[in-house]
């Protein structure tokens, strides 16, 4: 982050120096030079002179009037995303894209703002903390602000906040984000059951669920389980505000399906930006919302996304200065050498190999000995720097916090468990690799791995495996194949091992969950048996009786306990090779010279640099 810090000292002091009185700046185009002194007189074009020691006795010509300023030019951002916005409507958000602009437009009671050069969390529709009714965490009442209103000017009260809540458990349409509304870093007393009341074919009335009116402002949230105060409010900050009228219009008539956010005209703004132009697979532009009660946090007037699929042409555009911030694969930022405009930050994004232990064709799939020799035989710094990542032997991402007081989950982990050189460890994996061999009454392997092909990091990391495998176990006795697939068909593909137990054979899986952002272990429940949606067939009871201690252990709330739990998980899953982690994700981006971000490192809180609270230099 050392670019980071030196991009925006950079800019600290340009602007000081166009701030400096008695520094002259040269004419700008299509402007008068501001480079005369305010107290600077000018000469007359009259011939009379002035005798010494008086005043002039002709005619002088009076002085012009002032030219009106000219307004300053609006502070547009511009952007591009790689992948079009499908939808407004975070309920069914299946893209980066789509958070992305659900981020600029929805309303949350609780978020993070960039505060003293962090991401703090505090009330945003809300009016102040919630409030701890009975002092042991288990019901709480927020208070909705009385300036919270959308962006046509109409009031946001108790009555929005029921209703959105309605909509997100709503049994009918049963919205897969509405069980993160329903419970996540807490649970909401019968939220999840109300939700799914159909599938369980029990009755779950709303008035049995913990969300309950006290007055217009106010709404008082009873929970299963004390917690804290953090966590509530992270936990209510996932619900966003749902436009009534436009809700209903929306809706279909069976109540099943809805048009809710799906364009322009068919969503309504209660966060720091609305929604002005969307041209869904071109362009998105947003205005800064005047009406939301922290649009003081607001600098810019307004962003613009351009959707430009290809690589190169988005480069090309920063470089002619159409955009201010643009991501770039590990050999594109080559270029710019040790340019300080050059950022790189670690995402939340976990690769790993997963096994379809299923696999009657491929038996030795199943094979403990044949994980763990793939887990050793992969050079994972090497890998990380052709493919763009940064090495990984556990699955929860570098991000994570483990502590309230900052610190982080792989620090922990490094210092308890993870192995040395990455895991990296040849011998090792011809050993376990011989052993599996026998054990299987094999003599070679052949084996093929999926992979994303829109995923750089999948495509550089599956060449590399495929290439320094076979040197370290011999070209005559392993053999990789690659079957590179965009995410459309690959992720599929990989899922179905509940109904075709050879649908396929090894596989690069990626992770990404928001959840273990403050809560390490919750990044590990797409390896444990309970969890619907599974890229391959994690039935391992060990990390099953890991898992169970979350619900069993009485020290919930205890960080320290949770941080233990997931340390167990994992050290399990490296000891067995369950899965394979090989790389963590990292990004890298440009930034342009006029770009002044909130924040100096990457922040977790702010989802990044914060890109609804930056500047611009003008």
């Amino acid at each position: 982050m050392k670019r980071a810090l030196a991009l925006i000292l950079t800019l600290i002091m340009v602007v000081g120096l166009v701030a400096c009185g008695g520094t002259k700046t040269p004419a700008t185009s299509g402007g008068s030079s501001a480079g005369t002194s305010a107290g600077t007189s000018t000469t007359t074009p009259s011939g009379t002179t002035t005798p010494s020691g008086g005043t002039s006795a002709g005619t002088t010509e009076p002085s012009k009037p002032a030219e009106p300023a000219k307004p300053a030019e609006p502070k547009i951002l511009h952007l591009a995303s790689k992948t079009a916005a499908a939808t407004a409507l975070s309920l069914v958000a299946t893209s980066d894209a789509d958070t992305d602009l659900q981020g600029r437009i929805q309303g949350y009671l609780y978020g993070n703002l960039p505060i003293d050069g962090k991401g703090a969390l505090t009330a945003l529709l809300a009016d102040g903390d919630p409030v701890d009714v009975n002092g042991d965490g288990t019901v709480w009442n927020v208070k909705v602000h009385k300036d919270a209103k959308w962006e046509n000017g109409e009031t946001i009260n108790a009555d929005t906040v029921i209703f959105s809540y309605q909509v997100a458990l709503d049994p009918k349409i049963l919205f897969k984000s509405g069980s993160t509304v329903a419970k996540d870093y807490c649970e909401i007393l019968n939220a999840a059951a109300y939700q799914n009341q159909v599938a369980a074919g029990v009755e779950v009335k709303w008035e049995d669920v913990g969300i309950k009116k006290i007055d217009d402002q106010t709404i008082q949230f009873t929970l299963a389980a004390k917690t804290t105060k953090a966590k509530f409010m992270r936990q209510v900050g996932k619900l966003p505000m749902i436009y009534q009228p436009l809700w209903e219009k929306c809706l279909s008539a069976d109540g099943t399906s809805t048009t809710y956010g799906s364009s322009q005209d068919k969503v309504m703004a209660a966060g720091p930006y609305k929604l002005t132009n969307w041209i869904i697979g071109n362009i998105r532009e947003f205005e800064k919302n005047e009406y939301w009660v922290r649009a003081d946090y607001i600098k810019l007037d307004g962003i613009v996304y351009h959707v430009i699929e290809d690589d190169n042409t988005r480069i090309l555009m920063y470089d002619n200065g159409e955009l201010d911030f643009v991501t770039m694969s590990l050999d594109a930022a080559a270029k710019y050498g040790d340019d300080p405009r050059l950022l790189d930050w670690q995402s939340n994004y976990s690769h790993v190999i997963d096994f379809c232990t299923t696999n009657t064709e491929k038996p030795f799939l199943a094979n403990e000995n044949f994980h763990l020799a793939i887990f050793y035989a992969i050079d994972r710094a090497t890998m990380g720097k052709v493919a763009g990542g940064t090495p990984a032997t556990g699955i929860i991402s570098p991000n994570a916090v483990a502590y309230s007081d900052g610190t982080l989950f792989r620090s922990l982990a490094a210092a308890s468990y993870e192995p040395a050189n990455y895991g990296y460890d040849p011998v090792k994996a011809v050993a376990y690799f011989e052993k599996a061999l026998q054990e299987c009454g094999i003599d070679k392997v052949e084996v093929t791995l999926l992979a994303h092909s829109n995923s750089s990091i999948h495509v550089a990391s599956a060449e590399f495996m495929q290439e320094s495998l076979a040197e370290i176990f011999g070209k005559d006795r392993f053999k990789m194949t690659l079957d590179m697939q965009p995410s459309a068909t690959a992720n599929p593909q990989k899922k179905s091992w509940t109904t075709n137990p050879n649908a396929y054979e090894m596989v690069i899986s990626s992770w990404s969950l928001s959840a273990q952002n403050y809560d390490p272990v919750l990044a590990l429940s797409p390896y444990t048996s309970s969890r619907a949606s599974r890229n391959a067939p994690m039935g391992y009871a060990e990390l099953d009786d890991i898992w169970a201690k979350l619900d069993l252990d009485e020290n919930l709330l205890d960080e320290k306990n949770r941080a233990d739990i997931a340390m167990a998980f994992e050290k399990a899953i490296i000891e067995h090779a369950y899965t394979v982690p090989i790389l963590y994700g990292l990004n890298r981006g440009m930034v342009s010279d006029r770009l002044i971000m909130p924040v100096e490192q990457y922040s977790i809180d702010l989802g990044g640099f914060g890109t609804n609270f930056y500047d611009l230099v003008q």
